[in-house]
């Protein structure tokens, strides 16, 4: 293949990649909003696109699929309504399609089995057809008529105008195809229609009257005294209007509350933008990750080149390294800022996921997101999309119940799940909340009891959140049965471990038939943080801050002794305590009446364990650079940093090290209330 043809099927692979996805996220918009013309015209326009480049590419198989789609699209345009089972199927579709692009891009031969997609669309038209038909037909036999989705204002305003016996009138303008400045032109015929009758709606919205948007014409709503031919007649002064059409419009009023249009209107606008085509320049995650490093080592030069002019008696040379600090750190903002990528790039995968598996359920939930415009370091956002789809799913599974149970319970028989993103200083939280059965904590306790995960002993004085905190340890589930999302114990179990290798802490909140709120707070970034120097024998060791709840000196007749651990009294709660030296296996320093003691988290987030250290050197920012492959499989050790006197420093996660010292001391006991391998697995 030549450079030239492999630099096309790059530019391909990315354009079309957009195009699938603004096709997901449409249909799942076009499936609330059925009637959304600018909605069907971005499905029109993206599957429009998709057939011409791939047949530019050669790529038929993709092209007859995109062409078959793009006729449904256009039929929708044309005034079908879809159905559910439509979107369904051309959901489908869009899965086939990104199959298929995967494949032409990693060299995968296999082609698209077009004549069963096209024969899935064609069934999916039939049944939609044969259903609005049966629903027109009931309809004229009771003497309704078609009802449209106004607003409760547009409603009123033909109201009142059918009240003091006003007509109601639609009109259709099209501008001349070499009309250059549409939107002042679409004003000038507003202008002159206002002379003769009132506006109730315009398609596009006044607001959305752009050149792009008006395209070739105008619709507009009115009532008023005037006749068709006032109209047509004043709207036809407006230069470069080529025709204009006027007739009579009938209308029904919805018997919904306005629910429904309210709903119809409501669409987010600003997500169907991030659907459009954006000015972009694509940079390769390693150029990136290349930049970061050499920004890194330039943190690490420029640390040295302070300590060395600190006993510099130049003011010039001190001024000097003043500017590069200052430049140094601005560089640094700019390149994490350059790396920080908006949540939506992993939370718009989840509508499709929560409107499949609820089908599946036969339960009816809504997924409502906020903050997905929130930025994280995209090597978090490349690691949270597994927990996500774990909480989701078990949303979906246990949380979420039928809609014959919620009505039973008082509640609306439609479910709500809310995926909430929210910055907290260097952290970010994000909060996963469903309105549900919430989490049974004597059930949790009987399933761990039944699957011999903890003793009678081990959960005789545990509270109730500590009962419900069960959920994480490996290989509990409530479910009766295993099925393909849930049933087989490991979905808590991996959001635990995966948010505490990533130095977050979990949360949950549970309320027995309202819900469950589980609160997940993680760094924003994973590359340059802030953490803590620690000096053990003559060794440094750097910890994340987002670990150390806070550092606390104590007397050392303090240290209590609890069972085969030590423990302290920290603002009237004891906390185990362990040696930091023990935990590394290095020789104890000399002993000293005060000890220093970092409160560390453990892997659950809300349990707390102290960690004893020779002394406490200071916060400083640090580049985190990953082990060798050789040595990433040891536990406890999140990487290396460089200080700027050239030091080598290991990064310590103190978790993993805490639950394999307390492996090798007990295989199973009573550590503050808890099981010891749950509180530090």
């Amino acid at each position: 293949m030549s450079s030239d043809t492999e630099q096309y099927k790059q530019l391909f692979i990315e354009e079309a990649k957009e195009h699938l996805d603004t096709l997901t996220k449409s249909l799942l918009f076009l499936e609330k909003d059925t009637e959304n013309s600018d909605v069907i015209n971005m499905l029109f326009r993206s599957a429009h696109t998709l057939k011409g480049s791939s047949g530019m590419m050669g790529y038929k198989d993709f092209q007859q699929l995109t062409h078959a789609m793009e006729d449904m699209f256009d039929g929708m345009r044309k005034g079908n309504k879809p159905s559910s089972g439509q979107i369904s199927v051309l959901l489908e579709c869009v899965d086939e399609l990104s199959g298929r692009l995967e494949n032409i891009q990693n060299g995968v031969d296999g082609e698209i089995d077009v004549e069963t997609f096209m024969g899935k669309l064609h069934e999916a038209a039939i049944a939609s057809f044969d259903s609005q038909a049966t629903n027109v037909a009931q309809s004229a036999i009771r003497g309704e008529k078609g009802s449209v989705g106004f607003s409760s204002s547009e409603r009123e305003m033909m109201r009142k105008a059918e009240a003091s016996g006003e007509r109601c009138f639609k009109v259709n303008l099209k501008f001349s195809d070499d009309c250059a400045f549409k939107s002042i032109r679409a004003k000038m015929v507003l202008d002159k229609i206002e002379q003769l009758a009132d506006i109730v709606r315009t398609v596009p919205k006044q607001e959305n009257l752009t050149e792009e948007g008006l395209g070739q014409g105008l619709t507009i709503l009115v009532t008023g005294k005037s006749d068709e031919k006032d109209i047509e007649k004043s709207v036809g002064q407006v230069l470069e209007v080529e025709k204009v059409e006027v007739a009579p419009f009938d209308y029904a009023v919805q018997q919904s509350t306005g629910a429904k249009a309210a709903g119809r209107q409501a669409v987010d606008a600003k997500l169907l933008s991030e659907a459009k085509s954006v000015q972009t320049v694509r940079v390769k995650f390693e150029q990136l990750d290349n930049l970061m490093n050499l920004v890194g080592e330039l943190v690490i030069n420029k640390i040295a080149l302070i300590q060395v002019t600190v006993d510099s008696r130049s003011e010039s040379l001190k001024r000097i390294a003043e500017n590069i600090d200052r430049l140094t750190a601005s560089l640094q903002s700019l390149v994490m800022q350059v790396r920080m990528v908006p949540v939506s790039q992993v939370f718009d995968r989840f509508p499709r996921l929560v409107r499949d598996l609820s089908l599946k359920k036969s339960k009816k939930i809504d997924l409502v997101m906020e903050g997905r415009e929130i930025e994280v370091d995209r090597t978090v956002l490349d690691e949270i999309g597994e927990p996500l789809i774990h909480l989701l799913r078990n949303c979906i599974d246990h949380g979420i119940e039928l809609p014959s149970e919620r009505v039973r319970a008082g509640k609306s028989e439609k479910g709500t799940i809310k995926l909430v993103t929210r910055p907290a200083e260097d952290n970010i939280i994000i909060e996963v909340e469903d309105d549900g059965a919430g989490i049974n904590a004597e059930k949790v306790k009987k399933s761990a009891l039944e699957k011999k995960l903890v003793s009678e002993a081990d959960v005789a004085h545990m509270s109730e959140a500590q009962l419900v905190d069960l959920i994480f340890l490996p290989g509990l589930s409530t479910s009766r049965e295993v099925t393909e999302t849930s049933g087989r114990g490991v979905g808590m179990d991996v959001v635990k471990t995966k948010i505490a290798a990533l130095g977050g802490k979990v949360q949950i909140e549970t309320h027995l038939g309202k819900g469950t709120k589980i609160n997940l707070r993680l760094p924003s970034t994973l590359t340059i943080i802030r953490a803590l120097l620690v000096k053990e024998g003559e060794q440094v060791f750097a910890i994340p801050t987002s670990r150390v709840s806070e550092v606390v000196s104590v007397k050392r007749n303090a240290i209590a002794s609890l069972g085969v651990f030590d423990a302290l009294q920290v603002r009237g709660k004891v906390v185990p305590f362990v040696y930091l030296h023990d935990l590394l296996r290095l020789p104890a320093g000399a002993e000293s009446e005060n000890l220093e003691v970092l409160i560390v988290y453990g892997s659950g987030g809300s349990e707390k364990i102290g960690v004893a250290v020779n002394s406490v050197i200071g916060l400083q920012e640090i580049l985190i650079k990953p082990l060798d492959a050789t040595l990433k499989c040891i536990k406890g050790f999140g990487g290396v940093t460089m200080l700027g006197n050239g030091t080598v420093v290991l990064v310590l996660d103190v978790c993993p090290l805490i639950a394999r010292e307390m492996e090798r001391e007990r295989t199973h006991g009573f550590f503050d209330g808890k099981p010891a391998q749950f509180l530090v697995s």
